[in-house]
């Protein structure tokens, strides 16, 4: 799709007549919906992920366990740690611009509600750059070849992801082989409740969405979410899929045991719940991919991905930086972002292509 670019002159004003909103009102204005973004962020962007300044953190992909041993009269206990085991995650940083200009004529004859429609369309485009950075995080499946190093030199790693140095911590006695991955195939043209089971587990076995407090979501696009809906145990389904409590009423001869699931997540909508799991839907989500992760609290250091900002204050979050008309910022005024996204906790997150192949296929995003 072509995109429209250049100044915003008198002829692109619809009507002109204005409102007497004084300009730097507006600028005002820009400035504080700008800090209000940045507090709140996307849901989904805020919920899968850790907020970071490093290029590189020492990670321990999973839960180790520590042992007691048989104490003795004379002897001291041996030294124990939990056996973690800490890999350099390296996390991407790249900068975003957005240039909106404006003649003085343009400003001059045109409304409040006009300069305000494109900020607010700076601001939607700030959401879905967000946005597509999260799922391209996730589901992005790489190889040892293929990985990405930021500017520090440290690998930028997938979940886990099939490559012989894919070897998760043993978790409760549980032990994982090398080629371990994350990036699964439902290998049948829709997805069903095995399939939905199958990447609850592949979470949980790592001791993800376990802890008190946490929770798996399980994010759809809707056409995977109307088949979701009609999961029952009573057709075989491994679990039932449970409307949340703000869902459109419906008839049953049912008797659901239990609470209902909530309507959202942190500001997420939820449509419902599977075997523990919330299920969100969102037509951003890619149609014929299915995602899960785990999510231990906004900006929790065990969600999935890391969200990594400059390391100077001032340079962090969506800015707005006036042009070089001092009466007028808004003229040639430029938007500015700097941000990357990348996967902090290998185990705490997996995804699922809906395809009668075995193969994963990255999405185009």
């Amino acid at each position: 799709m072509a995109v429209t670019r250049g100044f915003n002159t008198a002829s692109d004003v619809l009507s002109r007549t204005t409102d007497g909103t004084d300009l730097n009102k507006i600028w005002s204005d820009f400035i504080s919906t700008i800090a209000l973004v940045n507090k709140q962020r996307t849901a989904i962007g805020s919920l899968f992920t850790f907020d970071t300044t490093l290029a590189v953190d020492y990670v321990g992909q999973g839960s180790g366990l520590a042992e007691f041993e048989d104490a003795s009269e004379f002897g001291a206990p041996k030294a124990s740690r939990a056996g973690l085991e800490p890999l350099p995650m390296g996390f991407p940083l790249k900068w975003y611009d957005l240039a909106i200009r404006y003649t003085e004529a343009f400003l001059r004859d045109a409304s409040t509600e006009q300069v305000m429609a494109q900020h607010n369309a700076a601001l939607e485009a700030n959401d879905r750059l967000i946005f597509n950075a999260t799922l391209r995080a996730l589901m992005t499946k790489t190889t040892i070849a293929t990985r990405r190093t930021n500017e520090s030199g440290a690998s930028i790693y997938a979940l886990w992801d099939g490559e012989a140095d894919a070897k998760p911590p043993v978790f409760a006695g549980q032990t994982f082989n090398a080629g371990h991955t994350h990036y699964l195939t439902s290998q049948s043209a829709q997805v069903d409740g095995a399939d939905l089971r199958d990447l609850i587990r592949h979470i949980t076995h790592h001791g993800y969405g376990t802890l008190p407090g946490e929770k798996i979501v399980i994010l759809v696009h809707p056409n995977q979410g109307e088949a979701i809906r009609a999961l029952r145990v009573a057709t075989g389904s491994p679990f039932d899929f449970i409307p949340s409590d703000q869902a459109p009423a419906y008839l049953t001869t049912e008797q659901i045991v239990g609470d209902l699931p909530p309507a959202e997540l942190n500001g997420l909508p939820i449509i419902g719940s599977f075997g523990g799991a919330l299920i969100a839907e969102n037509y951003y989500a890619v149609d014929g991919y299915v995602i899960a992760a785990a999510v231990a609290g906004q900006g929790s250091a065990r969600n999935a991905l890391a969200f990594r900002s400059h390391i100077r204050p001032e340079y962090q979050g969506l800015r707005v930086i006036p042009g070089t008309n001092n009466r007028y910022p808004l003229v040639e005024s430029t938007y500015a972002q700097g941000f990357g996204v990348g996967v902090r906790n290998r185990g705490a997150a997996a995804v699922m292509q809906i395809t009668t192949s075995a193969t994963y296929a990255n999405p185009t995003l």
